[in-house]
């Protein structure tokens, strides 16, 4: 029931950007408000999310009401990069460093708030204590197996990713990079990995599906093939460790910034914490 308001919130947004049309933004309002009053919630927050911003862009006609918001993170964290790259390429432990440079880029998230001052968010997460699990072993396993699928999240965020794809690929990992099959929220698709040049790093595929976190009933046959033969997952962001955290018998890492009360009392840390973790024992 928490998640409801913000839900709200989202479509609200959403439809603001969008239209300035004060009756289609109640319109959307109420289709959205119908839907959650017969909706059964006990589903997982990723889905009935993704059904919301469904009904936003069906009653508005948008097909990405976030594009100009991603275009302008995209050129925001650009700008941010080529420091990004030094601070790595300058650290005691480059790939450590990688790893928290790719968690600080989860910052860059719409869902839990709007206004997103990325260099003051990346700056302040940076500064921050970390809660990581055993980061010796994700490179590890990436150098054991040579082979990684990369779930994406936010554009914007990108431009931290191929910091870390730069240092997997530098120890002869092949990158799979997954991304959206279609707009929701701020979340990336194969544009914003264009923009950020990992199409010239790694991979690129879809998911299939413009769903919130990982629906995996609602992802492409191709998707699913290429996440059931990984031997090894890097997860960005809230939405895909809601969606996958319950899997136990895949070696997935989950790379977040914590944005969400309810997020970080599942993983037992205070809000604005960034975190590694897996959730395997093997």
């Amino acid at each position: 029931m928490d998640c409801i308001p913000c839900f709200l919130r989202q479509a609200l947004e959403a439809a603001s950007m969008s239209v300035n049309d004060r009756q289609m933004r109640e319109r959307t309002l109420k289709e959205v408000l119908s839907y959650l009053l017969h909706e059964d919630w006990s589903k997982s927050t990723a889905e009935v999310c993704t059904n919301v911003h469904r009904i936003v862009k069906r009653v508005l006609g948008v097909r990405d009401p976030y594009r100009k918001l991603k275009e302008e993170l995209n050129r925001a964290a650009s700008r941010l990069y080529p420091s990004l790259r030094r601070l790595v390429e300058n650290s005691e432990d480059p790939f450590l460093t990688a790893v928290k440079v790719a968690i600080a880029g989860n910052a860059i998230d719409l869902g839990p708030k709007i206004d997103v001052d990325i260099e003051s968010e990346v700056k302040n997460i940076l500064n921050r204590d970390f809660v990581m699990e055993e980061p010796d072993k994700l490179k590890a396993l990436a150098l054991k197996y040579k082979r990684v699928l990369y779930l994406a999240d936010n554009a914007g965020e990108t431009f931290f990713d191929r910091v870390l794809i730069e240092e997997l690929v530098a120890r002869g990992v092949k990158v799979t990079y997954a991304v959206k099959g279609g707009p929701v929220l701020n979340d990336a698709t194969f544009e914003d990995a264009k923009a950020s040049g990992i199409t010239g790093l790694a991979n690129v595929i879809s998911t299939g599906t413009d769903c919130i976190g990982l629906l995996l009933k609602e992802c492409s046959k191709d998707f699913l093939e290429e996440f059931e033969g990984s031997p090894l997952v890097i997860s960005k962001g809230q939405g895909n460790y809601e969606s996958l955290s319950e899997i136990k018998d895949k070696r997935i890492f989950f790379l977040l910034k914590v944005k969400c009360r309810l997020v970080g009392e599942d993983l037992g840390v205070e809000l604005g914490t960034p975190v590694l973790k897996h959730s395997f024992n093997k």
